[in-house]
């Protein structure tokens, strides 16, 4: 077995500490940084006594962030940024340092590093203000453009990809740009104001609350299981981990429902467990602005390129993620 060392940003958020741990499964040594902005420090608590993974508290914004690493980096995932679209919307500044000129640190420690391969977390949210359904599935190559992105977020996740690009074209460092669509699971993040979807209605329903939709819950989205996403970073390890220039794949599952449909389908999952019954009551609140109206990934290049199909439907996601939600309640 081929051991390779990997630098993962954000290692203790929802998909980097996932990544990590299946890394170091298949035996890989893991550097991890987590400024535990958004990250938590239970999401890699079980890694911690690994003596292969290597952890340290530090912004990505730090010109010393990787001074803990004391051998060169096969591959960095960079992973780490502020995407919670409403915090970038209200904090612009804040948003353009962390995820722009965060990435350009990172990017110039993968150079010192001698990084063969630098592996990048962009976003669907490129595709944010596409409405006509014309548009849709979107393809790799329809952002950016002169009508999206527009929202704070995805412009900041733009110019960070474009620096990836370009910063590893000059330095001789091979790129993979990953357009992640809303993905789910166990350990999602929802300490956040306006939690995913999923777990938020969840949790609410589990409560004995009332679920929160913002606009009438037409809003359609694509979701991939966080286990999906994780056999689709191992596909294109292996198919992209030697190769050369850039690339960029969508990471969907193809599909697309609508909140009201999704509040439905976790509703249904969360009876199934709550014997003692969960309410139907749903609050309506008024649209959040700069959020897409649809979201709806065409996959093919990464299902022809890569190899990989995502295996687990949305209805078999909702239920897997609400049972593992419920088991870490304290009250069930």
């Amino acid at each position: 077995m081929c051991i390779r060392d990997s630098l993962i940003t954000g290692v203790a958020g929802f998909v980097g500490s996932h990544l990590a741990k299946r890394l170091i499964k298949e035996g890989d040594e893991v550097f991890g940084v987590d400024s535990l902005v958004c990250g938590f420090n239970e999401n890699i608590e079980d890694l911690v006594e690994n003596p292969k993974f290597h952890f340290r508290v530090v912004d990505i914004r730090n010109e010393n962030v990787c001074d803990f690493i004391n051998s060169t980096i096969d591959y960095v995932w960079h992973l780490a940024a502020r995407g919670e679209v409403y915090w970038c919307r209200d904090n612009p500044e804040q948003a353009l340092d962390v995820n722009v000129n965060g990435t350009l640190n990172i990017l110039k420690q993968a150079k010192k590093l001698r990084v063969k391969h630098f592996f990048f977390a962009d976003t669907s949210a490129e595709y944010d203000s596409f409405t006509d359904p014309d548009y849709f599935p979107t393809t790799e190559w329809m952002a950016p453009n002169t009508i999206t992105p527009m929202g704070y977020y995805p412009i900041t996740k733009m110019c960070a990809s474009q620096f990836v690009r370009s910063f590893g074209k000059k330095n001789d460092i091979a790129t993979t740009l990953f357009r992640y669509t809303n993905i789910y699971g166990p350990s999602m993040n929802l300490d956040r104001d306006i939690p995913p979807v999923v777990g938020a209605f969840t949790s609410k329903l589990f409560d004995g609350d009332c679920p929160i939709i913002y606009g009438d819950g037409s809003k359609k989205r694509d979701f991939l299981h966080i286990d999906d996403l994780t056999e689709f970073h191992m596909a294109v390890l292996a198919t992209r981990g030697n190769g050369e220039g850039s690339e960029t794949y969508n990471a969907g599952y193809g599909e697309n429902y609508s909140i009201l449909q999704v509040y439905h389908k976790v509703h249904d999952a969360c009876k199934k467990i709550k014997k003692d019954g969960v309410g139907s009551l749903i609050k309506y609140r008024d649209d959040q602005p700069d959020e897409a109206q649809v979201t709806l990934a065409n996959i093919k290049k990464a299902e022809e390129e890569l190899g990989w199909t995502p295996k687990i439907s949305f209805e078999e996601g909702v239920e897997k993620t609400v049972k593992s939600l419920w088991e870490m309640r304290d009250d069930n």
